[in-house]
């Protein structure tokens, strides 16, 4: 019965959402009871994930934000701020780079609403996504609200720029192995462990980016303001 709630609430979800930078809901099917999907329009390229992962292998791909990487990051913010409009907001909860779909163009929407949900109080504390993109406050059990989802962008700024998983960078002092998630999620929590970023200092984007994933949720900018930085940087062409 879970799986058929969940199912039932993604489709209701997406009913509710029209707008250019999400995708478009089509329908629904089964075969039965145990066989349930929803049914969104295809992008050609897939998700951003594998996007940079080919970037990766196939090369040359720079490092840094080019004007495509920053207009993905603007249509993304462009479907966030449109969700957390709502009255009460709406929360994506699993914003990551296998969230966001991409057409030949690069052109960028965002996906995936099994978990979203109204933000309704703030006093939600369970169901949300994907551990690497979580903010602190969801890895502390603590409330939370449309901040928490600034902080998983600030993350997928991150893949962005490095074209790397989250925490990449993080691994065990003297043997060079990948830190287990436990401990990446511990470190961050406690402000120890952030995202890198190729070019920290001289990048506006990736300035923007680490505003986002301050441990503090005030300290984040909303989705409006990160919208309205990126169409400054995109319309100044400070890109790198």
């Amino acid at each position: 019965m879970r799986q058929i709630e969940k199912f039932l609430v993604e489709a209701k979800m997406m009913t509710g959402m029209e707008h250019e930078r999400i995708v478009r809901f089509v329908g629904v099917a089964w075969d039965s009871l145990n066989e349930l999907c929803v049914m969104t329009e295809c992008l050609e390229r897939g998700d951003l994930r594998s996007v940079l992962t080919e970037f990766q292998h196939t090369g040359p791909h720079a490092l840094g934000f080019s004007a495509d990487k920053v207009k993905i990051a603007l249509h993304v913010v462009h479907a966030l701020t449109y969700m957390h409009s709502f009255q009460p907001a709406v929360l994506h909860r699993d914003l990551k780079s296998r969230n966001v779909l991409l057409d030949n163009e690069l052109n960028a929407k965002l996906t995936d609403f099994g978990v979203s949900r109204e933000h309704a109080d703030s006093t939600m504390t369970a169901g949300v996504g994907s551990s690497l993109w979580m903010a602190p406050e969801f890895m502390m059990g603590e409330r939370y609200d449309e901040k928490a989802d600034v902080f998983s962008l600030g993350v997928v700024l991150s893949e962005l720029d490095t074209h790397e998983l989250p925490y990449a960078h993080a691994v065990e002092a003297g043997t060079g192995r990948k830190l287990p998630d436990t401990a990446i999620l511990q470190m961050v929590s406690l402000g120890r462990l952030q995202v890198e970023f190729a070019h920290a200092d001289d990048s506006p984007m990736a300035q923007l980016g680490l505003d986002c994933v301050a441990v503090d949720p005030k300290a984040r900018p909303a989705s409006f303001e990160v919208l309205y930085r990126i169409h400054q940087i995109w319309s100044s062409d400070q890109v790198l």
